[in-house]
């Protein structure tokens, strides 16, 4: 709808062309045209609200002026001029950008969009919203090649799925055991929130297979049953209802097929908006605060022209909206178990706090202008953009987990994507050979899953093991306890990690995975070693014996490298100088007195030192030299890459990780320190 003053806009100005004239006489009448419902007063109207500008006098003119190919600039303009020094036309105030943008569309969106202008859309749950939903998998179902790939035929569904009925059932939902059935599913991605309402359990199960009443579900799980209804689908799977949580056989077994359950998954529906299962999916909202408003433009040669009118705000492009307060982190997006989810679904339909949004492998689908967009130019324009925007940006990690998923989870769909690697952070094209690029990309997943919060620490090699699982075919690799060991290469470019654990927080080591594995510690991890340029390895790796399971393993690495004598005291780490032969020939001692005239202190702002944990005092540690090469922001310096090793009692051979190191090679060589001694240990 547009009031008629919008409609001589549309009929009497050309797009391509700069013009200027009066809009709406004041303020107030945009204002009221607005409430009364013409669209494109209201995108007016809504902008200027949100600038952070004095108040304007409600008899303020609207002067819009044409920009060209662009769209529109509204400024607000007092009749009377505040004083002398004030412009002879009154003071210019706020000004509103309109974008006016020609969208290619197919045909079902714009029918579907046109029906949602003229309905009632008071929040995500809505009619309209729904028919949105739908209409993006109606189109991805039939017009997209590498969708219509990875769900060729029906999938043998989980082993068991909550079963919603038909479109608009009234029946209850139940729990059916499935027993090799086939058939198209979708799954939930949510937050628990520290514990669900409702759960399958031994002594429950059995009712549930009976039936489970809507009513005692909790909203998020409601909801998600509206929306399967809706799309058609009518099996569900949730996991704290489809997985008996009080038995462990049961939960590892189907952990361990959870990468299986997602990534053949019809699509995945993420309540992104709330921080447990009563906080629901729907949220409500305006609907046509986000969605640009369809115009038609008559131009000089009397041809018809739609165009697309929206604000900056309106946009979900990372270039037009980079601080818009719709993309805020998001509580689903902080948890470590969801990035999986997030990795492996071939389709995702988001519920975020205002909006819907869709990505599958070739498109991304959003309530907001663009209002579609190829997963190329979302993976190459907003991913590596250098606009400045909020931490934990949402688009930012979808375009992670979609270029992950092109290169490594459903490569066989993307003919022509790149496997290259942007130039981003630390990573520059000259840092390491292109067949070392898998190795890097891991450490960046990593990385990014372990900044996330999980509720029990145990959980941390099984919540990302349905990840290693799909990726483990498709780039001809052997994973265990978080790296991968198919070479002594590869277990190599595995150990080049160094924890960030809180300083406020003691940290534990973590018992199901080696001290060498980056899941054996609490907190983030970031890989310095894949910083180094063309790296050199200074380490060999003799042998890996390994045992266990996804979820705890065990292992004992051994090897052969240079160390270099130090200890801790008081969380100061001393390097050793002229040490007398029989403190250097007892490795794992744990204590030492060595003379203060014997001890070189490490300044961490020379020597970057992380410890994986609180060693206290007197602590006898050795430095494992591990790798050597350039950092390409600073070409002229060479780094030395040090395992910090502790000896376990006394075993003279036998180790355990505690931290990681880098030491100026000029430094490492120092002849101040004692030679390097190569030693062949273990490493537990």
């Amino acid at each position: 709808m547009l009031c008629a003053k919008c409609q001589t806009l549309c009929s009497s100005i050309d797009p391509h062309q700069d013009n200027d004239f009066i809009h709406h006489e004041t303020l107030e009448e945009l204002r009221t045209s607005s409430i009364w419902g013409c669209h494109l007063c209201k995108i007016i109207h809504r902008a200027f609200k949100e600038k952070p500008y004095e108040s304007i006098s409600v008899s303020s003119k609207v002067i819009i002026k044409t920009r060209q190919d662009s769209g529109i600039e509204v400024s607000f303009v007092d009749p009377v001029p505040k004083s002398a020094g004030d412009h002879r036309n009154g003071r210019k105030s706020p000004v509103v950008y309109v974008i006016f943008q020609s969208i290619n569309l197919p045909r079902r969106f714009t029918s579907t969009l046109q029906l949602s202008e003229t309905s009632n859309d008071p929040n995500t749950g809505s009619e309209p919203a729904c028919r949105l939903a739908a209409t993006w998998l109606e189109e991805c179902l039939e017009t997209h090649k590498r969708c219509l790939a990875s769900t060729a035929g029906d999938p043998p569904l989980p082993h068991r799925v909550i079963d919603v009925g038909l479109i608009d059932d009234l029946a209850e939902p139940y729990l059916l055991e499935t027993s090799g059935q086939m058939g198209k599913y979708l799954t939930l991605s949510h937050c628990w929130g520290g514990g669900s309402p409702i759960k399958t359990t031994k002594e429950n199960i059995q009712r549930h297979r009976t039936g489970v009443k809507l009513a005692d579900l909790p909203r998020t799980f409601r909801d998600a049953v509206h929306v399967a209804r809706k799309l058609g689908c009518r099996y569900l799977w949730i996991d704290s209802l489809c997985i008996i949580q009080d038995d462990r056989k049961d939960w590892e077994v189907e952990a361990i097929l959870m990468h299986q359950y997602y990534k053949q998954s019809l699509l995945t529906i993420a309540a992104a908006d709330g921080n447990n299962s009563d906080a629901g999916l729907f949220r409500d909202r305006d609907g046509l605060k986000n969605r640009p408003f369809e115009l038609g433009f008559t131009d000089v040669n009397g041809s018809s022209r739609q165009l697309y009118a929206y604000t900056n705000t309106m946009s979900f492009e990372l270039a037009r909206s980079s601080l818009s307060e719709s993309f805020k982190p998001s509580p689903l997006y902080d948890r470590a178990w969801v990035f999986q989810e997030q990795a492996l679904s071939p389709r995702t339909l988001t519920y975020a706090r205002d909006r819907l949004s869709w990505r599958c492998q070739e498109m991304l689908f959003d309530e907001r202008a663009p209002l579609m967009k190829s997963v190329e130019d979302f993976i190459i324009k907003d991913k590596t953009t250098n606009i400045v925007r909020r931490g934990g940006d949402p688009r930012s990690t979808d375009a992670t987990i979609a270029e992950l998923q092109q290169k490594w989870i459903f490569p066989g769909l993307s003919p022509n994507s790149s496997r290259s690697v942007a130039n981003t952070g630390y990573h520059a094209k000259c840092c390491y050979l292109p067949k070392d690029e898998f190795f890097v990309e891991w450490g960046n997943v990593v990385r990014d899953y372990t900044q996330r919060g999980m509720t029990y620490q145990s959980d941390k090699l099984i919540a990302i093991q349905g990840i290693a699982d799909a990726l483990a075919p498709i780039a001809s690799r052997t994973y265990f306890a978080g790296i991968w060991v198919e070479s002594t290469k590869s277990i190599f470019m595995g150990l080049l990690w160094s924890s960030t654990r809180p300083k406020l927080k003691p940290s534990q080591r973590l018992d199901i995975a080696p001290s060498w594995s980056w899941a054996s510690t609490e907190g983030a991890v970031l890989w310095p070693g894949h910083w180094l340029c063309r790296l050199q390895s200074r380490i060999q790796i003799l042998e890996l014996k390994r045992s266990g399971t996804a979820v705890k393993a065990t292992a004992e690495l051994i090897v052969e490298v240079k160390l270099r004598p130090a200890f801790v005291e008081d969380n100061q780490v001393f390097a050793v100088i002229n040490w007398p032969e029989e403190h250097t020939e007892k490795l794992s001692g744990q204590s030492t007195n060595a003379p203060p005239s014997s001890r070189w202190p490490l300044d961490k702002r020379e020597i970057p030192l992380s410890l994986d944990e609180n060693l206290g005092s007197n602590v006898q540690i050795w430095f494992a030299e591990l790798a050597a090469g350039e950092v390409h922001t600073q070409a002229n310096r060479k780094d030395v890459h040090c395992l910090v090793l502790l000896g376990c009692g006394e075993n003279s051979s036998t180790f355990r990780r505690v931290g990681y190191s880098m030491w100026k090679e000029s430094m490492w060589a120092s002849s101040e320190l004692p030679e390097t001694r190569k030693t062949t240990l273990a490493i537990l």
